[in-house]
């Protein structure tokens, strides 16, 4: 048995076939597919069963998963171990990004970490699902670190260090009939409003807190939500560091109490990061400065 096979059999179960498998590892489709075949022969047991979309693991390839994903984390802590050694830093982290990030330059942060840690990589993620994807890739160890953002940086199982704190603000075009005002839940009765996916963390606000709106578009990208509420096609809650983006909206805080947003980035608090990822976490808490 070869980490390599150990490598291309975890790509498989996150991806669901051998082209993204292979596409994921920077590997061709055949290798992929041949490793795994003789990672299978080497057992003596189907890991996967193949389907014409996708595959399916095997009731024997889902007892692998944990015990192959614990083999993969021991040759990082080797890897770790010699390269602290030699004082050294290097290594791949799998980031789980968000759509869109206005409080944090990302591209400056990471810039400036490739200038002094060329030898980090990063992969960059970015689920559907928003931060509940992130959150799930973090627990399934298919992610190293990942952003999320909330009401709140409190997230039971996961270890998180506060990045930036600012406020959500509800946006309109200049005539809306909430332009403009604090405002309370109730005031969203009738009242168009622009959505996100379920797993973002504005959805998972507007469920839990704003059950009375009425949402006519459902969006994956803040800045097209913001586009939509300048063009008075409804209103949409947003993070003040996006809304103030826009010369062609106004926005207004809560009557009562702002309603916090909170940005972090999170690791696993059962898996200690690598090098590698504390390295990029360090980076994002203590930004370059640009002044």
């Amino acid at each position: 048995m070869e980490l390599r096979q150990i490598e291309c059999f975890l790509a498989c179960c996150d991806q669901r076939s051998f082209t993204a498998a292979a596409r994921a590892l920077n590997m061709v489709q055949s290798a992929v597919s041949t490793s795994v075949a003789k990672l299978e022969h080497e057992l003596g047991t189907r890991l996967f069963d193949r389907t014409p979309r996708t595959l399916e693991l095997t009731e024997t390839g889902r007892a692998m998963v944990e015990p192959a994903r614990t083999l993969l984390n021991a040759r990082r802590d080797i890897v770790d171990a010699i390269e602290t050694a030699r004082g050294e830093i290097r290594g791949e982290v799998i980031v789980g990004n968000l759509m869109t990030i206005q409080s944090l330059d990302l591209a400056s942060i990471f810039a400036d970490l490739h200038r002094r840690h060329p030898a980090v990589t990063l992969q960059m993620r970015q689920s559907i699902s928003g931060v509940a994807g992130n959150i799930a890739g973090l627990r399934d160890q298919t992610l190293d670190v990942a952003l999320l953002a909330a009401m709140t940086a409190d997230f039971p199982g996961l270890t998180t260090h506060l990045l930036s704190a600012e406020t959500l603000v509800l946006c309109t075009a200049p005539d809306h009939p909430l332009a403009g005002q604090p405002w309370r839940a109730a005031d969203f009765t009738g009242i168009r409003f622009i959505d996100f996916p379920p797993g973002w963390g504005i959805r998972t606000i507007a469920d839990t807190h704003f059950r009375t709106r009425r949402t006519v578009i459902e969006v994956a990208d803040q800045i097209f939500a913001l586009e939509l509420a300048a063009k008075n096609f409804g209103a949409v809650l947003l993070p003040r560091s996006v809304a103030v983006r826009s010369p062609d909206i106004v926005f207004a805080e809560h009557a009562d109490r702002p309603v916090p947003w909170v940005l972090c980035i999170a690791h696993d608090a059962q898996r200690t990061p690598s090098n590698a990822a504390r390295t990029v976490i360090d980076a994002l808490r203590h930004p370059p400065r640009t002044d």
